[in-house]
């Protein structure tokens, strides 16, 4: 059911961007929980009607084939409809911020509102290609319609499949947001050009190890960030990068991710302790 599956791996890319940023200390949400659960509903209503028009793709007609097309078609733009609709109430959301507030706001939550409208842009494209095809397919006598001999290609689909969303590159093109929200202090004391740079050499140095997942870029970033450039040369991390019992390079480069996350955990919270009180002689 390829229309439906891929939407289903949109969203749950789409959900791999953070819904809040922290700004002086406070936390602030980019999407409230009642515009998460509208958008979720949306997005279930979408990959419902995908499901109902690959079965008829799949079976190569549909006595409801046009109406169903017809559905499809007129849901194919609400994800982007609703995206808007949140841009009118997040208006209303941010005007208590303060001006300098507000564009560390929209610097912190650029990521995540790019990839809502890649998200939203794509779904209808793909909505948009499934309509046309359900509308199509013929349309069945009463009674089921014989059918052919099965063959062992996928269901047909229009054109060309899409290709991955996002790409490796559309990923390290959007960390700057990501990692300025994740990991702020580790990035502070790039500029804007600086860390574009910084971080296009990162996602190409995790891209020679073999990473094929936007996890194992972002994974791999976060390492570099906040362990240093050199970290992959230490024996401990090396030890893991290396162990292909641990999985493929994007299963270790999460593990090395873990354990470094851990260790500096467990450094902060070294330094944090209080010095026992000297004795008296």
């Amino acid at each position: 059911m390829a229309y439906a599956d891929r939407i289903s791996d949109l969203a749950r890319t789409l959900a791999q961007y953070p819904t809040s940023v922290t700004i002086t200390g406070s936390k602030i949400d980019i999407r409230t929980a009642k515009q998460l659960e509208s958008l979720n509903a949306q997005i279930s209503n979408d990959q419902s009607l995908a499901r109902d028009g690959d079965t008829l793709i799949a079976a190569g007609s549909g006595k409801d084939a046009k109406a169903l097309s017809q559905r499809i078609t007129d849901a194919a733009p609400q994800v982007g409809n609703l995206l808007a609709a949140f841009g009118a109430q997040d208006t209303e959301r941010l005007k208590t911020l303060s001006i300098m507030s507000k564009q560390k706001f929209d610097a912190s939550a650029a990521s995540r509102l790019q990839a809502e409208k890649r998200f939203a842009d794509e779904v209808a494209k793909l909505m948009a290609q499934e309509a046309q095809a359900v509308a199509a397919l013929p349309t069945s006598p009463c009674g089921p319609k014989p059918q052919p001999t099965p063959t062992p290609t996928p269901s047909p689909s229009p054109g060309p499949s899409p290709s991955p969303v996002p790409s490796l590159d559309d990923v390290i093109a959007s960390l700057p947001g990501y990692l300025q929200i994740t990991i702020p202090d580790a990035v502070a004391g790039y500029d804007a050009d600086s860390l574009a740079v910084a971080i296009k050499a990162a996602g190409d140095a995790a891209i020679r190890l073999g990473v094929k997942t936007p996890d194992g870029i972002t994974d791999y970033a976060t390492v570099q960030f906040t362990g240093g450039p050199d970290i992959s040369n230490q024996p401990w991390a090396s030890a893991i990068l290396k162990d292909a019992g641990l999985g493929t390079i994007d299963d270790r480069i999460a593990i090395l991710n873990n354990a470094l996350q851990a260790r500096l955990l467990m450094a902060d919270a070294m330094n944090a302790s209080p010095s026992p009180a000297p004795t008296s002689r």
